[in-house]
């Protein structure tokens, strides 16, 4: 047997293993509510909580992540389930949760040490692994202006699909209440990156896309969020691509409305090891307005558990399905674009539903270190980071497909890997990685993010 052939049969029987693998702990972990605890573990009453070193940030911010209240008991998981979470506001460089004893009181005082909130951040994007492709600009952050976890964020990119952004969140909109309210709007000069449309216009295109957008949200608990976000899309494209646009002229204005639930128990959400990130969200597209009437429907379900001492696995399921009338050429779900399978990272492949598989395990060389630079002229800051260094093995399987098809097994393509992920927390991550797919053919993934 033809050995490229013999290594595809492989991953295919790899890939069906691990889809059975995803229903059967989906069906067993549905309604999980709350991290696994030691029931061993002692009690310890809190009398009463205090917390220092919030010179900006308003105590309410921090105060709402913890799942007790003063007057509670707690053991010493949950302090540190507690610690990750309010670590994981991305406003710190260092969180510290100590019980103390005074005057016969057991006192939890949180101490907090703020990272630098407003900085520029150089952006530099290559698609296709071609530099001809390469997006640069400058994004500026505003983090926690007014010291509730508000955050303000400015982009503007040239070269390759120039852009201009602006965005607004606010994750408290009335004190003491769980309302959030965000804001978008932007421009973006696309390149075309569907097959079908380039295929009908004889050669690529560019199109003109602006948005902007309102969201507001409710959270229900700690670990619930629900939002509904309406918006407007103006999309102008040439007219030889007009049959495969929404309103089958080459202006598309599309009205819609997008249903999203969140759940998120994770300790640490920039680079969980236990906890469970599941959000699905339908989206309502132009209401018959203007000839547009289609849905996008999406589910993203992820789990991340340790294993044994500090070594950590996490899987991800995602579904994308697209439906409706006269669905656009640029709202198919491609994957091979923003959405990738680790070796098959350029290879694009498009219909009206994807599905996309990973699992990773990793492990620390280093888990945390508190890195404090000492530099003329710069605030501690913003030389302060905590660092972590983890190596890790992956493997991504994935399809796409159109309405009315099978869904089969032989048609995924999957590809495995190894990698390193350094952990600059709370900005940024980066990732160097080295991955195959099924006929044995490598490529280097360099990213920053977080993979799932």
């Amino acid at each position: 047997m033809n050995t490229h052939i013999a290594f595809k049969l492989k991953v295919f029987n790899l890939t069906r293993f691990f889809l059975i693998f995803i229903v059967i702990s989906f069906s067993n972990i549905l309604g999980q509510n709350t991290p696994t605890e030691n029931a061993k573990e002692t009690l310890i009453q809190i009398d009463s909580i205090r917390i220092s070193g919030n010179e900006i940030t308003e105590e309410e911010i921090i105060l709402r992540e913890l799942d007790f209240k003063a007057g509670q008991k707690v053991t010493n998981s949950q302090l540190e389930f507690n610690k990750e979470r309010i670590f994981s506001l991305g406003l710190f460089n260092k969180v510290e949760l100590n019980v103390l004893e005074e005057k016969e009181l057991r006192i939890l005082e949180i101490e907090v040490f703020e990272s630098w909130y407003i900085y520029p951040l150089p952006y530099l994007t290559i698609r296709d692994n071609r530099i001809s492709r390469a997006s640069y600009g400058l994004m500026l952050i505003y983090k926690n202006f007014r010291g509730r976890n508000e955050t303000l964020t400015g982009l503007a990119t040239f070269g390759y699909n120039p852009s201009y952004s602006l965005s607004y969140f606010n994750p408290v909109l009335i004190s003491g209440e769980n309302l959030t309210f965000g804001m978008s709007f932007g421009y973006t000069s696309i390149l075309n990156r569907t097959l079908i449309s380039k295929n009908l216009a004889g050669k690529n295109f560019e199109f003109d896309y602006l948005y902007s957008n309102l969201t507001l949200g409710y959270r229900l608990n700690l670990f619930n969020y629900l939002s509904l976000s309406p918006s407007f899309e103006y999309f102008e494209l040439p007219p030889s691509v007009s049959s495969v646009s929404a309103s089958k002229t080459n202006i598309d204005r599309v009205y819609s409305a997008i249903l999203r639930y969140e759940f998120d128990n994770r300790n640490l959400k920039q680079f969980s090891d236990d906890g469970i990130f599941a959000t699905t969200s339908f989206a309502k597209k132009g209401f018959g307005i203007n000839n547009v009437n289609f849905n996008i429907l999406s589910v993203d379900f992820r789990e991340y558990r340790k294993l044994f001492g500090d070594l950590a696995a996490k899987w991800r399921g995602f579904y994308r399905h697209t439906f409706g009338k006269n669905v656009p050429f640029y709202e198919l779900s491609v994957l091979g674009d923003f959405e990738f399978i680790r070796g098959h990272k350029y290879d694009r492949r498009e219909g009206n539903n994807y599905i996309l598989g990973s699992a990773e395990v990793n492990y620390p060389i280093i888990k945390s270190w508190d890195l404090s630079l000492s530099i003329p002229y710069l605030p501690t800051r913003l030389t302060s980071a905590r660092i972590g260094i983890y190596t890790n093995i992956f493997f991504d399987t994935g399809t796409t497909y159109n309405n009315g098809e099978p869904l089969i097994l032989k048609n995924f393509d999957s590809g495995w890997g190894f990698g390193v992920t350094m952990l600059v927390l709370p900005y940024n991550a980066f990732r160097f990685e080295y991955s195959f797919n099924e006929y044995g053919k490598g490529e280097f993934i360099l990213e920053s993010g977080f993979s799932f």
